[in-house]
């Protein structure tokens, strides 16, 4: 016989983005085992967020959340488990008691993965092809033959394309490239030979990722050990038309180092990631006709939005009946979170 009381579940979302994440097949599908505690605005934004969370065992969280006080997660609080809607967990402030093995988080990271990976695909494909170019053309006055001599384009399978990181997008990145048949290259000290060689991929340093790839895409961890980690030396061995993705973190780059390098000319770059976000009006990347821009949208559809929904719920049942999670945060990688 089912329990007539039901255990709460915080949805701890503003309600403007609450209403994209958590639409309604989530908020059923919540309400078929948990009584789902649903705060104002005013409240998350206050400083007694804590005092609403008394009773609460778990909270899905999301983009724009706030920090989770201290006082309310486990042991001191009742907050056992923090299943994260979104990415990166460190804007909720719970690495220390998930490092503590106080309480437990999941995260949505591997569904949002599915669309960062195939937003690369369609830049390196855009790019290759001369969509934008072309679709230029037609509306400044080129003639038909001009726009296809001056936009030949190439085809993704003669390419060898280099993956900066065999994280969660990384590793789907690889798996829509390859049907493609382009030649795989990686650089990731984690990633060992004998799973490059299962991964078929060639395992390369950073500098020979650079001397021999012509497109190159970044889906490393924005981590103290990655910051920079792509210097102005590594853009000068990208060969002339490469093109560099990054769908990751601005912060991967060298301060100045890519902008320098696109306004000699001799690559180009498809960049969803900045230092500084939103990107100033006044910012000299908009005016440079060799870089694609998009205001760091790759993880965000409507579909993505409400997969992240349902699995964020999904990981909840989870957790109160006891079952394995599927996107758990091992509490021995709380040290390293991206």
């Amino acid at each position: 016989m089912k329990d007539t009381i039901q255990p709460k579940v915080a949805v701890l979302i503003p309600e403007e983005m609450r209403g994209r994440i958590m639409p309604v097949p989530a908020m059923n599908a919540l309400s078929a085992f948990a009584t789902p505690v649903l705060l104002p605005d005013d409240v998350l934004a206050g400083g007694n967020l804590a005092n609403h969370l008394t009773d609460v065992p778990a909270v899905i969280t999301g983009w724009k959340s706030p920090i989770i006080p201290k006082d309310a997660l486990a042991p001191r609080g009742s907050i056992a488990f923090v299943s994260h809607a979104a990415g990166s967990v460190k804007p909720l402030g719970v690495q220390d008691a998930l490092m503590a093995g106080d309480i437990r988080v999941s995260h949505a990271a591997p569904v949002i993965a599915h669309a960062v990976a195939e937003f690369t695909i369609t830049q390196i494909l855009a790019h290759l092809r001369r969509h934008r170019a072309m679709d230029a053309g037609f509306r400044t006055g080129l003639t038909w033959t001009e726009m296809r001599e001056r936009n030949l384009g190439q085809m993704l399978s003669a390419q060898n394309v280099g993956i900066v990181g065999l994280g969660y997008v990384g590793r789907l990145v690889v798996n829509l490239l390859r049907p493609f048949g382009c030649r795989i290259s990686v650089f990731d000290p984690f990633v060992s030979a004998e799973q490059a060689a299962q991964l078929d991929v060639t395992l390369l340093s950073l500098d020979d990722l650079f001397t021999h790839c012509s497109v190159i895409s970044l889906h490393a961890a924005n981590l103290p050990e990655t910051s920079g980690m792509i210097t102005r030396r590594h853009l000068g061995l990208l060969g002339r038309g490469g093109l560099l993705v990054n769908t990751a973190r601005a912060g991967l780059l060298e301060p100045g180092a890519l902008l320098e390098a696109l306004q000699e000319g001799k690559i180009y770059a498809a960049l969803d990631t900045f230092d500084q976000e939103p990107l100033a009006e006044g910012d000299a990347l908009r005016r440079l006709p060799n870089v694609y821009l998009s205001p760091h949208c790759a993880g965000h559809t409507s579909d993505t939005y409400t997969m992240q929904g349902l699995s964020a719920v999904e990981e909840v049942r989870l957790f109160f009946n006891g079952l394995p999670l599927r996107q758990e945060i091992p509490c021995e990688k709380a040290a390293v979170l991206a």
